[in-house]
């Protein structure tokens, strides 16, 4: 069988610096054949079309400027699992170009990006609300090589911060610092680096939640904080309404799930990234579902079997949080004076019920065929609403 075409996806945000370095790398290919598309619906009609006539020897597809890469991966995945694995070309490598002048400031920001002109302002079920540090989260993360580019417009400690920040939340990745997009082809270029199940696993929050070291780079460290107690809805909202995530370090991205008392049924997703945070629905727990209802898979029953502790089954708070400086003693205390007490544990979930529960409904009636993958946190999104919390941002 001919060698598949190997592909690149090229993302990044506005201003990042993208086309700079496409025009580069196909200028400087090296003796490659280079070609250049532009992520659209018949994206792989045009690429097994390319593959088929044989005339390059690499393409590269360069998404728009609020481009999650992954999306675009779980479109080749999908595509190989439904038996066009014989197809004439293969992912090879997501790219994300990062403004390393721009990054902090925009990683600490709220802006929709309504507010920026990226799309149309928010205004139905269907509307964009995303901000611009959901898609810059979202592009650091997903991927497998990052440029910094722009590193010629920003001054030694913004370029020592942004540096910092991009290899916690991506370990994995190959970092390149870049002027004007000057990235060495074979950098980007038919590398291999892309893998389902590792590209797909390897943000930082997610390295620390699987018991592996962060490497601590610059002060920025990871915490992770796991309790088998439920939190009073009304304590853990009045706590995340407040600086909480300012006052012991600089936590610059948190992830992961929580657990009310008065929602049984539902996990909880918490996702921060610099000044926006947004609480919501992640699916059922496994334990709230009849088991007829879990995957028939053994090894997949056996996973799940073991998440379970006690009569709450896999009911838990399991918190990343990932930053500066952090006294983890502090925020876990923080967080600790969340749960329920001894003598409202003893109360029972009937008791619970009743709480005060300032945040906003989860769709309890929620679909329960869905990729639910406590571990990587991968629940189902459907239903995510946002509140206000401490991270500056209000949804």
């Amino acid at each position: 069988m001919a060698e598949r075409l190997p592909v690149t996806v090229l993302s990044g945000f506005s201003g990042a610096g993208k086309t700079a370095l496409l025009e580069h790398v196909r200028t400087h290919a090296e003796g490659r054949r280079v070609a250049m598309l532009v992520d659209g619906p018949d994206l792989l009609a045009e690429l097994e079309g390319l593959a088929r006539v044989g005339a390059h020897d690499a393409a590269i597809v360069v998404t728009d400027a609020t481009a999650e890469p992954l999306a675009i991966a779980e479109l080749f995945a999908f595509e190989d699992e439904h038996g066009h694995a014989g197809a004439g070309y293969r992912l090879d490598t997501l790219v994300t170009v990062v403004d390393a002048a721009s990054l902090l400031r925009d990683w600490h920001d709220a802006d929709f990006l309504s507010d920026r002109g990226l799309v149309e302002a928010a205004d139905g079920d269907d509307a964009d609300d995303r901000t611009v540090v959901d898609v810059l989260v979202e592009q650091i993360e997903g991927c497998d090589v990052l440029v910094l580019n722009h590193a010629d417009g920003a001054n030694t400690d913004t370029l020592t911060d942004a540096r910092a920040l991009l290899r916690a939340l991506n370990p994995r990745a190959d970092l390149i610092e870049a002027t004007h997009g000057a990235v060495p082809a074979a950098r980007v270029l038919d590398t291999g680096r892309f893998d389902v199940d590792t590209t797909f696993a390897s943000a930082g929050w997610q390295i620390a939640l699987r018991g592996e070291t962060l490497p601590e780079t610059d002060g920025i460290g990871a915490a992770v904080y796991r309790r088998r107690r439920p939190f009073h809805p009304q304590r853990f909202a009045d706590l995340i309404h407040t600086e909480w995530m300012r006052e012991h370090g600089d936590v610059l991205r948190s992830k992961g799930l929580f657990w009310l008392a008065s929602r049984m049924a539902v996990a909880g997703d918490w996702a921060q990234a610099g000044g926006v945070c947004r609480p919501g629905g992640a699916g059922a727990w496994w334990a709230a579902l009849d088991q007829a209802d879990w995957p028939h898979d053994a090894e997949a029953r056996a996973e799940i079997e073991s998440e379970m502790d006690g009569p709450f089954g896999d009911r838990r708070q399991e918190l990343v949080l990932i930053g500066r400086d952090l006294d983890t003693a502090a925020l876990s205390a923080l967080l600790d004076a969340c749960l329920l007490t001894d003598d409202e544990l003893a109360a029972g979930a009937e008791a619970w019920a009743h709480y005060a529960d300032p945040f906003p409904s989860w769709d309890e009636e929620h679909d329960h065929d869905h990729d639910h993958d406590h571990h990587d946190h991968d629940h189902a999104h459907d239903h995510k609403d946002d509140g206000q919390c401490g991270c500056g941002h209000a949804h």
